[in-house]
């Protein structure tokens, strides 16, 4: 290798392997950010929760104020009716004992003279029987007995109505009504000091509710910085892996399965920098249309990638196990892009080692030219890429799926979450651990859709940018186009009426013409790129994350629930009456959602299902844990409105 392509050589590597550290770098403080924000929002859906459950208490504390405070009123009133009625029934009682004596009196009174009556009766009537004395007297007699009864009848209901007044406790009522009036009035020195706690406690949860959301603000703003830089420097990568390293990638599906497994290495088809029309028509350049022999893309160890030189490379090139070629004759497809499907077990790495899973590896790309073609550009090396982005082959656990809870089953309480997974071939059951987490769904925090779709957003955003540019640039030019054909027109037809035409006026005409064909070239040019631009822009929104039914949710990924300590997250057990891979957590007081704060009544969750290797330490890097689709799972409402009617009637 030349002088020339050695420094050119190692100023591609250098570039790329900076823009990877700096990709690497990015990557790890934007996963700071996630941590940052991820516990941010956990503090203010708990300060959320506790300013809920403090406003629930200060509105059922207010509400009690006010039935003592109607209580303590009627106490007044009672005790003030109870001392009243203590007073009128004392003076009632020496009243009708006063009164009683005096009809007493009265009546004997009038019984004494019915008795004289009743002897001038009997006189008369031996006397003067039948006389008219007599008749006066059988009426006067008549008349006494009905009065004297009727005394004594007004005497026996005195004697009855002092009884029944004297019998009448009021001192009791008013001491009881005294005594009520007192713990009423203690009551409300309780309540309104709960109250006034209440209302203290309520201000710093609201101040503390606060503070929280700044600090989420802030960590949101801090996680879409970083996003935004980690978007940059995946876009100059690929950009400079674009121009500098034939755009290769190695592509490892997100369900990779080693029984069968295969990975895909993608690359661009090699240009020429020299094209036949470039030389002489009498020399022959049969080199420069044909450059390339054959591909052929080597695993190299991450490890070793330092070490692995052009001579390495050519030394494997026609070893199918270590190397894998293409031949130039299979044609690209039609963005001028070669895809190589790689079986994980048939491949070696260039140490002739098998490709192990959990292993970090690097793809180089060896390009073999033609003879006539280094004849061409009189040079014979061949071209060795720089190494692809470093890539591990690992074996996804598989993904819980079905997650359904009791009330679907025509139960109120929420007491169970049920779901199903496949059966895993090479793993035993000891080894996997299906931890269950139940996120609170919130309605006041950034979502998990707008953080992910924001290098979307942003992306799109540029290229909508780009096209109003683009439209404005090409109705500009239409308009100029537009302006030197009418011109060019003018010009003819004042040619046409003169007899002869001026160097003037051929000058004029080469200069319309000039400006034409600039303007209609930078017109083909400006369609181009908007024909491109509008391409993108649909590959883009075809790429883009499908709307998902939890828009609402707060962020959360597979990173986060890995971190997640034990206490927080409920292991699965196998469902015995069930068959097949079907398991159930079981829900009581004790479980917590993933911040490790108790499940609040009525309030919505969303179940979300790790599958989580817990073998062997030295194996762990052979597999990658799973997250269900907690983004369309239906949120359940946690509530034990059940469990606390079976426990009334026990």
């Amino acid at each position: 290798m030349n002088s020339y392509n050695e420094n050119l050589h190692s100023s591609v590597l250098s570039s790329l392997e900076s823009q990877e550290m700096t990709k690497k770098q990015l990557s790890s403080q934007l996963s700071t950010s996630m941590f940052t924000l991820y516990y941010a929002e956990g503090a203010e859906i708990v300060a959320q929760e506790k300013l809920d459950a403090t406003t629930k208490m200060y509105k059922e504390q207010q509400h009690i104020n006010n039935v003592v405070v109607k209580n303590k009123n009627m106490a007044d009133n009672l005790l003030l009716s109870a001392n009243q009625q203590k007073t009128y029934v004392t003076q009632a009682v020496s009243n009708m004992a006063v009164c009683a004596s005096n009809i007493q009196i009265a009546s004997n009174s009038i019984v004494r003279l019915a008795s004289d009556i009743g002897s001038i009766y009997s006189i008369i009537n031996a006397a003067d029987y039948g006389t008219q004395i007599y008749q006066q007297a059988l009426e006067a007699y008549n008349l006494i007995n009905k009065t004297a009864y009727i005394a004594e009848q007004t005497s026996q209901f005195a004697m009855e109505a002092t009884a029944s007044i004297a019998e009448v406790s009021t001192s009791t009522v008013a001491d009881g009504a005294k005594l009520t009036n007192t713990s009423v009035n203690n009551l409300l020195q309780v309540t309104t000091a709960d109250l006034t706690a209440t209302t203290a406690v309520l201000t710093t949860d609201n101040d503390t509710k606060a503070k929280a959301s700044i600090a989420t603000r802030a960590a949101e703003g801090a996680i879409k910085c970083s996003e935004v830089e980690y978007d940059a420097s995946k876009k100059a990568y690929n950009y400079n892996n674009a121009l500098f390293n034939q755009s290769l990638v190695v592509e490892v599906p997100k369900q990779f399965d080693p029984a069968a497994g295969t990975f895909s290495v993608y690359f661009d088809a090699y240009k020429s920098p020299f094209s036949p029309e470039d030389r002489d028509s009498g020399t022959q350049n049969k080199g420069l249309a044909n450059p390339v022999l054959s591909y052929n893309i080597i695993m190299v160890k991450d490890s070793k990638k330092s070490f692995f030189s052009a001579s390495n490379a050519e030394l494997l090139v026609g070893n199918p196990a270590q190397c894998k070629s293409i031949p130039a004759s299979q044609n690209p497809d039609a963005k001028g892009k070669y895809k190589s499907s790689i079986v994980y077990k048939e491949l070696r790495d260039s140490d002739n080692d098998p490709l192990v899973l959990g292993e970090n590896y690097v793809a180089f790309l060896l390009i073999i030219f033609t003879e006539n073609y280094k004849k061409e550009i009189n040079t014979f090396d061949e071209y060795l890429s720089a190494p692809s982005e470093t890539f591990a082959l690992t074996y996804t656990l598989k993904t819980a799926k079905n997650i359904a809870n009791s009330r679907e089953q025509a139960s109120e309480d929420l007491s169970k979450i049920t779901f199903s997974v496949d059966k895993e071939d090479v793993l035993k059951a000891n080894e996997i651990d299906y931890r269950c987490f139940f996120l609170p769904y919130p309605d006041d925090i950034a979502t998990n859709e707008d953080l992910e779709t924001l290098e979307y957003k942003i992306e799109t955003m540029e290229l909508e940018e780009e096209i109003k540019a683009v439209d404005a640039e090409i109705k500009s030019l239409n308009e100029e186009i537009e302006t030197l054909n009418n011109s060019a027109s003018q010009a003819n037809a004042d040619g046409a009426k003169k007899d002869k035409e001026t160097d003037q006026d051929k000058q004029k005409s080469l200069s319309l013409k000039s400006a034409l064909a600039d303007a209609k070239e930078k017109l083909r040019i400006a369609k181009s790129q908007l024909t491109d631009l509008n391409a993108k822009l649909k590959e883009v929104k075809e790429k883009s994350p499908k709307p998902v039914k939890n828009s609402n949710a707060f962020y959360f990924n597979l990173n986060l629930a890995e971190n997640i300590p034990a206490g927080n997250f409920t292991s699965a057990k196998h469902h015995k009456a069930a068959s097949g891979q079907e398991f159930s957590v079981h829900i009581d007081t004790t479980t917590t959602d993933n911040f490790g704060n108790p499940l609040i009544e009525d309030k919505s969750y969303i179940p979300v299902v790790l599958s989580y290797y817990k073998g062997s330490e030295n194996a762990k890097t052979k597999y990658t844990n799973s997250l269900s689709d907690w983004q369309n799972t239906t949120p359940i409402p946690y509530s034990t409105k059940e469990n606390l009617k079976s426990s009334s009637t026990i």
